[in-house]
């Protein structure tokens, strides 16, 4: 297991973690392929960045004066470049590593993969907090994240030897990187005190080249597409440009740089892979990747985000039926409330009050979130108990306080309805059993959430070539919003939530110290996600929600503390709970003022308001099914409360 990282011993700690790296800690998926050559730059790449670090673990290991901190950034920037031109393959192959060892965010970790461990952050950032970020250099630490990062990569070196990647593959690990350059590169997710994020993409863009050209002369005399070929590289050249030329990384129009570059770039690979030359793999990913058309609905993969990936049969039955049961107060225990009492349609299915309503009409503990896009999610609730929506379906309908149901009394009552009867058996159709059971209750209501997608804002018909959709205010408000406020470090382009892309499956926590009450200076009492993981960096962490359709979903927070978007904006601008007064050690967001001016706050609110879409999403049952108890033929669609 990990050591404790700060010890008397510095050395015995670096050996400690490289063993883990090369032992427990291993993790990389890959298919592997007889006699597959791997690209000469991945080689000669980490080579470089090794024989780097070794001349910064040089100057490191003794007094850091002026002129060797000069030559230690100078060597820091080399490094990070060389990293960037191969950052897809090692991603593809070593995410595990690359997440904890090499590149992982400026933040403790502890995630499922590694049980209750806490494991402080490794590699580039905290090389990069050091040398650009404080006064004064922490010269052991500097020196342990120097050799820790190189051996690494030395690690790296050694797995090349077993890893065996095909071209397909290669095309298919550049389509996640432009991924992961639109929603974490360009909004401040690394290089967040250089701020080179616009030249770090310029790399990227050289390794790219290097790749494709490899793949080229491999496959010529095959009937490769050389004119497909060609026009990536022009495109590539082009972006490269647009980095050399646009280096502020404040003023860097995000926007332009998706829709003019980035997409372009990304529908040739596809039509590359689509060649018979390069067969897409056979992995369920949350992307589809034969679809051209990045961040739009189809292009993301509804069934890899639920537990029933395989179950599709008479899925859009089951979804009328869903919706049905979703508005029907008969599955409470008092006839009286539904999934719809405390997930409005008009409300972007929320309830519009700062705390849930009980079941008893008491105020319950935490908001209600949003259900427009809740499938595109891998947690549920701002804890993330449930780790499918199945699951926290179950939940709310045998939550005393909530739908105070039982399994056996829903299926009862269910059965008294010949109209649910035939709806179950026509849903369910070609299954096993088309009988009312739990199993269907629960299918029928997810997929009905699932067609609750909302992804069709003005944002996002800009971002599919509708530039009228946005104005200038809106666009430089979506700039500001993933640059210099940070928001889209945590708030994830395109869905905006807390999943992370470009493999959808962590979840971020965030611990920002939201306050009892919107005027005060105590933390709120909720515990978070603590009670959950029992890890204790999760004290007062809460899911990060999406803010898709937030002009609706006020009030705000998992305690709804705030009524109003500029009170939110307000609160992160003056840097959390820790910067209006709350002691919270923990906090994972930046405790010091952003610095927003009025004009930049009103920006991103008018962005975040470009957001909204609830187009088909609002639709309501004209009647519900009857049944032969004519008392429960009074139901109200939606509930009473």
């Amino acid at each position: 297991m990990m050591c404790a990282f700060i010890s008397k011993n510095f050395k015995t700690i670096v050996i400690c973690v490289a063993l883990a790296i090369n032992s427990f800690f291993l993790n990389f998926s890959v298919y592997h392929s007889s006699n597959l050559k791997k690209p000469v730059i991945i080689e000669n790449t980490t080579k470089k960045l090794i024989s780097i670090l070794d001349k910064s673990i040089q100057l490191a290991d003794s007094t850091i004066d002026a002129e060797k901190l000069h030559q230690l950034q100078s060597n820091y920037f080399i490094a990070r470049k060389h990293y960037k031109q191969i950052e897809c393959f090692i991603e593809y192959c070593s995410p595990f590593d690359a997440k904890y060892f090499i590149n992982g965010p400026l933040v403790k970790k502890s995630d499922l993969e590694i049980g209750t461990r806490v494991v402080d952050p490794h590699g580039f950032q905290v090389i990069e907090e050091q040398l650009f970020g404080i006064d004064s250099i922490d010269t052991s630490l500097l020196l342990i994240e120097l050799k820790l990062l190189k051996e690494s990569f030395n690690t790296f070196t050694h797995k090349l030897n077993n890893i065996n990647i095909n071209d397909s593959q290669i095309l298919e690990m550049m389509q996640f990187e432009l991924i992961r350059m639109s929603a974490l590169t360009l909004s401040g997710y690394d290089a967040s005190f250089t701020k080179t994020n616009s030249e770090e993409c310029k790399s990227v863009f050289e390794g790219f080249r290097a790749l494709l050209n490899d793949v080229k002369v491999k496959n010529q005399e095959n009937g490769y597409p050389l004119a497909l070929h060609q026009q990536v590289i022009s495109k590539l050249k082009l972006a490269e440009n647009y980095c050399l030329i646009h280096k502020d990384y404040d003023s860097f129009n995000r926007l332009f740089f998706i829709t003019q570059h980035i997409k372009p770039i990304y529908k040739l690979l596809v039509k590359i892979h689509q060649t018979d030359l390069f067969p897409y793999t056979q992995v369920d990913y949350a992307i589809n990747l034969n679809n051209e058309h990045i961040f739009e609905r189809e292009y993301y993969n509804i069934n890899y985000f639920s537990v029933k990936t395989v179950d599709t049969l008479g899925n859009s039955l089951q979804a009328q039926l869903g919706e049905l049961l979703f508005f029907d107060p008969v599955l409470s225990g008092n006839n009286k409330r539904a999934c719809a009492s405390c997930h409005k349609p008009e409300l972007a299915f929320t309830d519009g009050f700062k705390k849930g309503v009980s079941f008893e009409k008491e105020i319950l503990d935490r908001n209600t979130p949003t259900l427009l896009n809740t499938i595109f999610q891998k947690n549920f609730f701002y804890d993330g108990r449930a780790r499918q929506l199945e699951q926290q379906a179950n939940d709310v309908l045998h939550n005393q306080k909530e739908m105070n149901s039982t399994i056996e009394d829903m299926i009862n009552r269910l059965n008294e309805s010949d109209e649910y009867k035939s709806l179950f058996k026509n849903s369910f159709k070609g299954t096993a059993d088309t009988n009312i059971n739990y199993y269907g209750i629960l299918k029928a209501i997810t997929e009905y959430e699932k067609t609750l997608v909302s992804m069709n804002s003005r944002f996002d018909q800009y971002i599919k070539g509708d530039y009228k959709q946005l104005n200038t205010q809106e666009i430089n408000g979506y700039n500001l919003f993933s640059g210099k406020a940070l928001c889209g470090s945590c708030h994830f382009f395109p869905l905006f939530n807390g999943l992370v892309p470009p493999i959808y499956n962590d979840t971020e926590y965030e611990v920002i110290g939201v306050p009892e009450q919107s005027d005060s200076k105590q933390i709120d009492k909720d515990k978070g996600r603590v009670v959950v993981s029992r890890v204790h960096i999760h004290e007062h962490a809460f899911k990060t929600p999406s803010i898709r359709n937030v002009n609706l979903t006020a009030p705000y927070m998992h305690n709804g503390a705030y009524q109003t978007l500029e009170d939110v904006l307000d609160f992160y601008n003056k840097g959390g709970g820790q910067g209006i007064g709350i002691e919270i050690p923990n906090q994972t967001l930046p405790f010091d003022s952003l610095q927003l001016t009025p004009k930049e706050i009103k920006d991103i609110k008018s962005f975040m308001l470009s957001l909204t879409d609830t187009v088909g999403c609002t639709k309501k049952p004209k009647k519900l099914p009857l049944f032969k108890n004519d008392k429960l033929n009074n139901r109200v669609i939606g509930g009473e409360y």
